[in-house]
């Protein structure tokens, strides 16, 4: 719920999840947002991506701990869906999460503690397994070495190495889209997210138009949330197909260039 005695104009964040049919993982984490809002009134906006499919979740299910709930008339991408929740954001703080986060407790008071800063625009907690194995939901951008390097890893086998130190706060080129704290004003003059992208590479686009904007992208190394990942673009050739899109339009976009130029000058001679 926004949380006893408050409203929506009283909330500090607005999150927003969309399920894609996916109700039966989708109801623990309303569950753990529930009572996190006890702690941090916020305001969550659940879209249902496929409604009349098996697993899709209902008005209902949203509706018992008063949160909102759109139902799309017909698939949108990851941008859209987020961007459509955006238009009823009222409050300083937004939040883009996966419908399959498992919360221990309140990552968001620390995340907001770091958002808060003058030039931070978008700050992430570090991404576990299930298991609590930490993953690599922080990168460098993206470059044809570097993808050709995890895929040679991922083919041996081979445990790859995270761009990053693990536990400690880091500025970073780019955060995984399952968990996004966003200010609010940032997310407004970036127009969010670009939804000429189809569920891959949003997340690296609005990261990298971020820094561009003047604005840090931070992951934090001792909050953690853990994510029951389901990788479909490693399994399934119509993921892989728009995996492959999304990445041949980042890397030929006006803004992939402007930050491996301005952050990396010897960009042109580097994997």
């Amino acid at each position: 719920m926004i949380g006893a005695g408050f409203t929506v104009i009283d909330c500090l964040i607005t999150v927003s999840i969309v399920s894609h049919g996916q109700a039966s993982i989708l109801t623990p984490l309303l569950a753990q947002l529930d009572e996190v809002s006890a702690v941090i009134p916020m305001n969550v906006i659940v879209t249902e991506n496929l409604p009349g499919t098996r697993g899709a979740i209902k008005l209902d299910d949203v509706d018992d701990y008063g949160f909102e709930f759109i139902e799309n008339t017909k698939p949108k991408g990851f941008g859209a869906n987020h961007n459509a929740a955006f238009c009823q954001c009222r409050t300083p703080y937004f939040f883009v999460l996966n419908p399959d986060l498992i919360l221990d407790g309140d990552p968001f008071t620390p995340v907001l503690a770091f958002l808060s800063g003058e030039r931070t625009g978008i700050v992430a907690p570090s991404i576990a397994s299930p298991s609590g194995t930490i993953e690599d939901s922080a990168r460098r951008v993206p470059t044809t070495g570097r993808l050709l390097d995890r895929m040679i890893c991922r083919m041996r086998g081979d445990a790859q190495k995270s761009d990053y130190p693990i536990g400690v706060d880091v500025d970073v080129d780019w955060v995984a889209g399952m968990f996004m704290g966003f200010k609010s004003e940032v997310f407004r003059q970036l127009h969010g997210f670009d939804e000429r992208f189809h569920m891959y590479c949003e997340d690296v686009d609005v990261c990298l138009r971020t820094w561009c904007l003047g604005f840090r992208v931070v992951r934090l190394g001792r909050i953690v949330v853990r994510h029951d990942a389901r990788r479909d673009s490693h399994r399934r050739f119509g993921y892989l197909a728009w995996h492959v899109r999304s990445l041949a339009r980042m890397f030929l976009s006006a803004t992939y260039w402007r930050f491996r130029l301005r952050r990396m000058p010897h960009a042109a001679t580097t994997r």
